[in-house]
């Protein structure tokens, strides 16, 4: 079973906990980047997907709709990305910078000034505001490096991938290396470092 078939999607939709949800800011995050690079129809195709005709940013909605939405926009996005993997690393760096772009993303710039130790030891807290369901940890391996675990995960780790690296990336952070391994059906650790 190939990350991206049906078949994958609907084992970590059967595996996800119903009550956990994630606000409307990251399902329209995907969608700005559907509109971005393809146009209204796509979308719309989008939203037909889950059932919606539209998101809030700041209301909870279903982990297991932005799963089915991530999957449609992924889907539509994979040739211009090399494929499913390239598309999901494109939305997660796409979703990340729109995230910092808004009020509460503001407010951890503020918090971490550029530290990337910060940065990472304050995910954890980020998840809780923004996921309910779910745990997140961080633990250090070295003052530059340490692992990044997040368990019942809705993205696959490649959104999460490229969510990191443009973190990274947008604070200016030298060397970064982000690389995943899948520890359970919807567990993911991520081993991070830069220099």
């Amino acid at each position: 079973m190939h990350l991206g078939s049906e078949e994958e999607m609907q084992q970590r939709l059967a595996s996800m906990p119903l009550h956990h949800t994630m606000r409307g800011l990251f399902f329209n995050s995907v969608l700005d980047v559907v509109r971005q690079l393809e146009d209204e129809n796509a979308v719309t195709h989008c939203l037909e997907s889950t059932g919606e005709t539209r998101y809030l940013d700041f209301f909870s909605y279903p982990t297991s709709t932005y799963v089915r939405l991530l999957y449609t926009a992924a889907n539509l996005l994979s040739t211009r990305y090399g494929g499913f993997e390239g598309a999901l690393r494109a939305m997660g760096a796409r979703t990340i910078l729109k995230f910092l772009d808004s009020a509460a993303g503001k407010a951890l710039q503020l918090v971490v000034e550029g530290n990337p130790q910060r940065l990472l030891n304050n995910i954890p807290v980020i998840h809780k505001m923004v996921m309910r369901g779910g745990e997140c940890s961080m633990k250090w391996a070295s003052p530059t490096g340490g692992r990044l675990t997040i368990e019942r995960i809705s993205a696959p780790a490649p959104f999460i991938e490229g969510a990191l690296q443009a973190v990274f990336d947008a604070t200016h952070v030298r060397g970064a290396k982000v690389a995943s391994r899948q520890i359970g059906p919807l567990d993911v650790e991520f081993e991070v470092s830069w220099r």
